[in-house]
């Protein structure tokens, strides 16, 4: 199996040592064949190894150069998202932006409730702004920076520029707004003197009733602050009166410069408040015509009862004797006045008296009639 020693290949990779004849031997050549094919194998994988090693080398050149790519594109967009981040927010009433602040957490609800609160404080009464106030995230940077306060700067700037309404309290007659008052303090003040101005002259009883003849109601609302009344306008603005027309039931003696006096106005205005009736002609008892009344906005009624003693006047009869002359006349029976107690209830629009009526009466004393005879001969 082993090469014989003189065959054999001295270490380090000499030519093997051939026998004397100069041929190489069956060994000779089998191992010369091996060392060929060993290098033939070798020289086959270096070719295989060379490819991958050159792509592995073009592989790292390549990922090196992608690494490079995502580092800048990352540097680009930190240096981007700088330029652009929103660090502040503007400030805008309407359209027109006021002022900058150094705060991405502040809102517009933020500001108009600090705003608002701030007036009221001013004016004694709570208010609404009446413009939009806009909060929108800015980047502040270059231009911008000139316009960064801060809130200290800026709230008393926006108290400048708003414009409110007031909440109020008004007067409403039948639903309608009558007047407006500061708050419901004056307009109660305004109703209690207003009562007092249209109750009769003379006074009412403790007992009495009194009551708006008028649905009048007090209620808040938001308005701009000219639309509020002192309470002497408020009084006067009440007071005023506005024409209307009621109907009037001709009566026997009437004409019409008699009527027209009496409503405190002209024929000429009741001809036209008439037009299909031709007044000018005639007019007859019982007729309907329209007449002018000054209907004042709000009027106060009072119901009083009084309490009434009253004289039952003394009845008269007389009987007739056939048997006496018709001179004969005698009182056989005196007569006695009666006594008897009324309630009657008075109802006043503003002081004049409307209505009176007997509510109850009460007999304290019968009334006994006088009786008289008298001869018929």
């Amino acid at each position: 199996m082993f090469p014989k020693r003189e065959e054999r290949v001295p270490y380090g990779g000499g030519k093997p040592v051939r026998n004397g004849s100069g041929r190489k031997s069956r060994s000779e050549r089998s191992h010369g064949e091996r060392n060929h094919s060993y290098r033939e194998r070798n020289h086959h994988e270096r070719n295989q190894q060379e490819p991958q090693k050159k792509r592995s080398r073009k592989g790292g050149r390549k990922l090196n150069r992608n690494m490079l790519y995502l580092i800048g594109i990352i540097v680009v967009l930190f240096v981007v998202f700088l330029a652009v981040r929103k660090n502040g927010s503007a400030v805008f009433i309407n359209e027109e932006r006021v002022g900058i602040l150094e705060d991405t957490k502040i809102t517009a609800e933020n500001l108009t409730e600090t705003l608002e609160s701030q007036l009221a404080e001013i004016v004694g009464s709570k208010v609404k702004i009446n413009e939009e106030i806009k909060v929108e995230g800015i980047h502040i940077g270059g231009k911008n920076k000139k316009d960064v306060c801060t809130m200290e700067h800026l709230l008393p700037k926006m108290r400048n520029m708003v414009t409110y309404k007031v909440e109020a309290a008004i007067i409403t007659v039948d639903g309608g707004k009558a007047a407006i008052l500061a708050n419901k303090t004056d307009a109660d003040a305004v109703l209690t003197q207003l009562k007092t101005e249209l109750l009769p002259e003379g006074g009412i009883p403790e007992d009495a009733k009194i009551d708006w003849v008028e649905k009048v109601e007090i209620m808040n609302e938001f308005v701009e602050s000219t639309e509020i009344l002192t309470q002497e306008d408020a009084i006067a603005v009440l007071k005023s009166t506005t024409e209307t027309t009621q109907s009037y039931t001709i009566q026997s003696g009437d004409a019409l410069y008699l009527i027209a006096n009496e409503f405190k106005t002209t024929v000429e205005k009741l001809l036209e408040l008439n037009p299909g009736a031709d007044l000018n002609k005639s007019i007859k008892v019982g007729q309907v015509i329209n007449v002018p009344v000054q209907k004042p906005k709000i009027s106060i009624k009072t119901i009083e009862t009084q309490v009434l003693t009253a004289v039952e006047p003394k009845q008269y009869q007389t009987q007739f004797d056939d048997t006496k002359p018709s001179s004969y006349q005698k009182v056989i029976q005196q007569g006695k006045a009666g006594q008897k107690k009324s309630t009657i209830q008075i109802t006043r629009v503003n002081g004049v008296v409307i209505e009176e009526k007997e509510v109850s009466k009460e007999i304290i004393q019968e009334a006994v009639p006088e009786i008289i005879v008298k001869g018929t001969q």
